[in-house]
């Protein structure tokens, strides 16, 4: 693909009136074919010269919605990914040619079907922080006029029917399980799947051009299409602009932080030593910065490899384990296959030299991890998607195993500094999970004080866990270590606790 040909942002249509209402707003395109499907784009640029946009028509459907959008990302590798077109209205106090910004996806079609009747499962995709975020300024800024469309946020509904009927029992479905959904449509789950996989922001941004209410073609033959198409391709084009005026660089990051590194902190760890150097040494940055990590909601949790799905195994009545997983919260490059044997490698020289290890590559990752059954379960794992993982047993006795505040905190922090520094690029920022494996009995207690001869605790036959549903900076998890450990550690005592109420 020639520089020419590049975008920054793809924008999506299921027809060719919303092909063309967004096609209207870009200057100098340019037509380009993807190489193993021929599938066309044409990329252009918007008025002012912020940005490059390629544009497709695909038809209806969210299967061929999540194929064309992998394609355009695997073609462009563009910054987002949005898709434009029109909808029906399912909610009354939507006006014909109103404009709809999805906070949220439902694929609705998910479900059960029993004797007690529809059980809904659907999946459900959250927009982007950021493009919603800047969705509701441009709405606020530029389309608050009389002479604008009036701009929603809710959430919408994409199945594969065109439902025009307020009386039949899909309708009804929608009614009680997706009550919120404000307007139904048949290619938003697609793309929104695609940039979930693909680990790229998404919006859907859908002109009302109908009620779904049984009149649909005498509103179509009123030429309420058109008119919807483009009042969601002007607010869409508005929102790329705002997206595209700040700099790929400062998505996701903050300005360097004055200082270098000018000390070594050592941790004495307690039990099984410490990632981060072979003789428990972990060095953490110290000097100008500031003291507290910049914690973020994301917007939409990533997905977890968790230890059973990166080791594909456990053994039964093994000791209980601490896993901790950083999730590429942006995007974080994949890395090669032909680099995962050396990584592996890497990996198996940052684990205790007293212990065996193997090491074990393939599509997803490279992963070094302990033989020895008796030490209990260790291990680190790159994944080629970007997830940076490691596990080791907790404290324990002949009474069952220990949360211990001290040691968490001190080998989280160790773990997490061997993670980011890795070797392979890392993401701007990344959300932190954790795990404790399923126990016989645990406590919260001192490990200085092993081995007790009496103790208490819970049996905990679930695993324990703690979600990524809030990221930091890449430069934090290096620079404040510490700091990330010592917040992990008190939102996993507090989940215990919760569990064991």
């Amino acid at each position: 693909m020639s520089t020419q040909d590049g975008a920054d942002v793809v924008v999506l249509t299921a027809l060719p009136l919303e092909y063309d209402a967004v096609r209207e707003h870009l200057q100098g395109l340019a037509r380009s074919s993807h190489p193993a499907t021929g599938t066309q784009f044409e990329a252009g640029s918007l008025p002012g010269g912020t940005g490059r946009v390629a544009i497709a028509v695909l038809g209806p459907g969210n299967t061929d919605a999540a194929l064309l959008a992998g394609q355009a990302i695997e073609l462009f590798d563009p910054r987002a990914i949005l898709f434009v077109g029109i909808a029906g209205a399912l909610h009354d106090d939507l006006q014909l040619s109103d404009v709809v910004a999805a906070t949220k996806v439902y694929s609705y079609h998910g479900g059960s079907v029993t004797d007690d009747g529809f059980r809904a499962r659907p999946r459900s995709y959250d927009a982007d922080h950021e493009l919603l975020q800047r969705a509701y300024a441009v709405a606020r800024e530029q389309f608050s006029g009389p002479s604008t469309p009036m701009i929603h946020f809710r959430p919408v509904a994409a199945g594969e029917v065109v439902l025009n009927s307020r009386t039949q029992p899909l309708a009804d479905q929608l009614r009680t399980h997706y009550n919120d959904a404000a307007a139904i449509e048949m290619e938003s789950a697609g793309m929104a799947r695609a940039g979930h996989m693909h680990r790229k922001p998404t919006l859907t941004v859908r002109g009302i051009s109908d009620r779904a209410d049984g009149a649909k073609a005498i509103v179509d033959a009123s030429g309420w299409q058109p008119r919807a198409a483009r009042h969601a391709a002007d607010f869409t084009m508005a929102v790329i602009a705002d997206f595209l005026s700040a700099p790929p660089s400062s998505a996701g990051r903050r300005p360097e932080r004055a200082g270098s590194p000018s000390s070594i902190q050592n941790i004495n760890a307690i039990g099984a030593p410490a990632y981060g150097a072979l003789h428990g040494n972990v060095y953490v940055h110290e000097g100008e910065r500031p003291s507290t990590p910049e914690w973020r909601t994301v917007s939409r949790p990533p997905e977890v490899a968790w230890r059973s799905m990166i080791t594909r195994s456990t053994l039964n009545f093994e000791p209980s384990t601490l896993e901790v997983h950083l999730v590429p919260a942006t995007q974080a490059p994949y890395i090669e296959v032909r680099r995962l044997a050396g990584l592996a490698d890497e990996l198996a020289t940052h684990l205790p030299a007293r212990v065996a290890v193997e090491t074990e590559v393939d599509d997803r990752g490279a992963r070094a991890v302990s033989t020895d059954r008796r030490a209990g379960p260790q291990g680190l794992f790159l994944g080629r998607n970007g997830q940076r993982s490691a596990w080791e047993p907790l404290p324990r006795d002949t009474m069952g195993a220990l949360l211990d505040e001290s040691w968490l905190t001190d080998h989280l922090a160790a773990l997490i500094t061997t993670l980011i520094r890795f070797s392979p690029p890392r993401a701007a920022r990344y959300a932190p999970a954790l795990a404790v494996s399923s126990a016989t009995m645990l406590t919260i207690g001192r490990a200085d004080q092993l081995s007790r001869t009496a103790a208490s605790g819970f049996l905990m036959r679930d695993k324990l866990e703690v979600p990524p549903e809030e990221s930091v900076p890449a430069d934090d998890l290096d620079n404040l270590a510490s700091e990330v450990a010592a917040e992990l550690t008190a939102r996993l005592l507090l989940a215990f606790r919760q569990g064991n109420r």
